[in-house]
């Protein structure tokens, strides 16, 4: 089946998504490639632990960041020609024989962090995606932009309600209202905007100022999920004062109200 025909067919099925939690892989390390542990110290968010945001889309783990800084490369003191190096070794390792459960997992990452769903194998589309994984220059970040590009398409009207729906639900706890599917399908088409963005949105937009009765209607669903009694409004207002800049999932909210 050609490049054509595969991309008609994804247009087709991208709608029909199975929507599930994806799972990491756990797996002994490969190369410069292992298992993630508890992330720990050493500058956790420094240059190295972005190349691996960019290269598989993760975090590094704390046993990554050891073995590099072992050889030199420490994560918060990179040269331009080092973070080069380390950004073609971990390419390199990625697509290194033996390496093809990684390959496979960052591929279920990339179906997932763009459409919020893990895809059945035989979905025309994460075949697609599987195919372009192969070619040895590949990542997650590039396997990521290409997604964008089909989000973008005008014939995915129900892959986008799928995505959205699913962020919302995630984020929120409810479903998502005409107006929040009308504004985010055009910001989506416009920009290629991927789940995992749509969610994190919507997680920023309920503790804005001015979004009170929202806020105020998350923290209600998450005590009722919770088995808990209706919250009194001082106690919303306490739960917000004490949360304006803290980003949670809808379960992360109800692990917070049952220990509240």
């Amino acid at each position: 089946m050609t490049l054509h025909h595969l991309r008609h067919a994804a247009l087709i099925t991208l709608g029909a998504l199975t929507l599930s939690t994806l799972a990491p892989a756990h797996a002994s390390c490969f190369l410069f490639i292992c298992s993630l542990e508890a992330t720990g110290s050493l500058a956790t968010n420094g240059q190295v632990d972005a190349l691996y945001r960019e290269v598989l889309g993760r975090p590094s783990s704390l046993q990554e960041r050891s073995l590099w800084a072992a050889r030199g490369y420490r994560d918060d003191n990179l040269s331009a020609a080092q973070e080069n190096q380390v950004r073609a070794e971990l390419t390199r390792n990625l697509h290194a024989p033996g390496a093809a459960a990684i390959l496979t997992d960052l591929t279920r990452r990339v179906f997932f962090d763009a459409m919020g769903g893990t895809p059945h194998p035989n979905n025309p589309f994460f075949k697609l995606l599987g195919k372009l994984a192969q070619k040895p220059e590949s990542t997650y970040s590039s396997l990521l932009a290409f997604t964008r590009t089909y989000l973008q398409d005008p014939q995915i009207d129900g892959a986008r309600e799928g995505l959205i729906r699913a962020a919302f639900m995630r984020s929120l706890g409810r479903t998502a209202s005409t107006a929040d599917l009308t504004y985010w399908q055009a910001n989506i088409k416009a920009n290629g905007t991927t789940y995992q963005e749509v969610m994190r949105a919507a997680q920023d937009w309920v503790l804005a100022a001015g979004n009170e009765a929202e806020f105020a209607a998350l923290i209600r669903r998450a005590f009722k999920a919770a088995g808990r009694a209706e919250p009194t409004n001082t106690q919303i207002v306490q739960i917000r004062l004490a949360n304006q800049n803290t980003r949670r999932t809808f379960d992360g909210w109800k692990t917070f109200i049952q220990k509240f």
